[in-house]
């Protein structure tokens, strides 16, 4: 492996603060195959989602061509770039975080065919063109590190001149109308409730897209050709990966685990029980959680077969349906009601009747209880967790 710092500029300006250096320390500790011995340790939402090897199944079915030389964009902390060495002839690894490369190089150092480099990628010389390039929940940043009016476009035409003509840009990110995100979970990179399906509120900083605006998007910078597959529960910890070709039944959308890891607030409903209903009226693919898009200025003739690949993914073992399994609930028909909170009177928006503040406010706080009993005896007790869940949460009721 060669470490490339000529474009780093002393300055890491994308952190996940003090995680990163626990992950790091775990790395060294126990490296990458071992974390069960990690996740008994620590299973906190960053410490999983870094170390996790169902990340890689995000690539892990997909058929690269012989000889292939990949350039990956935003590789993090390496949760994928170890499949991509074994998947290709050779890759170049970019991260803007000299910490976070750290850890890449803990991942892959026995790897022989990987060069890392650091730095912003917009500032980086390239002296060759790629078979594939990757951007793996990176799309949506391009406001954060392109200056351009229209970032996502420019971004994308810059990718263009690096690829060989019949080179393929390969993207996993979020569906801007994903159903979870109808269902209450909070925009992954926002976090405000309902901010994407509504447009988002900051109309120049991250955001994803939907199905048709991702496409056009791609068009309009030459990529005339794209497919789309659909990971599920979405592409950063994808059990299922179903496509056009291949799709989810009322049968098969039941055989995964669904996760809502902003700081477990729940959600209003089942997404699997709204999948089923969608799969009967033809609405899946519009309103999958994530995709996985392929696109190319060539046509594209990628076969693969995903129910057979669906087997040979990494699966949730019993330490981690643990995690999904505490990050993921449905909140019952009291907690689904919606109330505004006045000065004098709290007055439910469903009903015409007022509520007594007092008496409101004296079962919220038993409720409250309970809910913070319950955390503390959770299976994956941290402090900093219940009293981060307990503030964003609770922040308004005292006002």
């Amino acid at each position: 492996m060669k470490v490339n710092y000529d474009f780093y500029t002393g300055n890491d300006s994308y952190c996940d603060g003090d995680t990163e250096k626990d992950v790091i320390s775990y790395l060294k500790e126990y490296g990458e195959e071992g974390y069960k011995k990690i996740f008994e340790k620590d299973v906190s939402w960053p410490v999983y989602y870094h170390i996790t090897p169902i990340r890689k199944n995000i690539l892990k079915w997909y058929p690269f061509k012989e000889n292939a030389e990949v350039l990956e964009i935003g590789a993090g902390m390496g949760a994928i770039t170890n499949i991509l060495c074994e998947k290709a002839s050779f890759v170049t690894a970019v991260d803007l975080s000299k910490q976070r490369t750290s850890a890449i190089i803990e991942r892959c150092k026995d790897k022989d065919n990987l060069e890392l480099i650091v730095g912003n990628f917009n500032d980086i010389k390239f002296s060759k063109k790629f078979d594939y390039i990757t951007l793996i929940g990176v799309l949506e940043y391009a406001p954060l590190y392109t200056n351009s009016n229209n970032p996502f476009k420019s971004f994308l035409d810059y990718i263009k001149t690096l690829l060989k003509d019949d080179g393929k840009l390969l993207i996993a990110i979020e569906n801007q109308m994903g159903i979870k995100y109808f269902s209450g979970a909070p925009e992954d990179h926002t976090g405000k409730i309902f901010d994407g399906i509504t447009g988002y509120e900051n109309k120049d900083g991250i955001r994803t897209f939907g199905k048709l605006e991702l496409t056009n998007l791609l068009k309009n910078s030459g990529f005339d050709n794209t497919k789309f597959y659909y990971p599920l529960p979405d592409y950063k910890l994808p059990i299922k990966i179903f496509s056009d070709e291949y799709m989810p039944n009322e049968v098969t959308i039941n055989d995964y685990t669904p996760y809502v890891a902003n700081d477990n607030l729940g959600v209003i409903f089942d997404e699997k029980k709204v999948y089923s209903e969608l799969i009967k009226n033809n609405m899946f693919q519009n309103m999958a959680n994530s995709f996985f898009i392929e696109a190319s200025s060539e046509e594209i003739d990628t076969v693969v077969d995903l129910e057979k690949e669906n087997k040979n993914l990494y699966k949730i073992d019993e330490s981690e349906q643990k995690f999904f399994d505490e990050h993921y609930f449905v909140k019952n028909q009291d907690e689904i009601q919606n109330f505004e909170f006045s000065n004098e009177r709290i007055v439910a928006t469903d009903a015409s009747v007022e509520v007594d503040v007092n008496k409101t406010l004296i079962d919220e706080n038993k409720r409250l209880q309970e809910e913070l009993n319950k955390i503390a005896n959770s299976w994956s007790w941290k402090i900093t967790k219940p009293v981060r869940d307990f503030r964003t949460k609770y922040k308004n009721i005292d006002k």
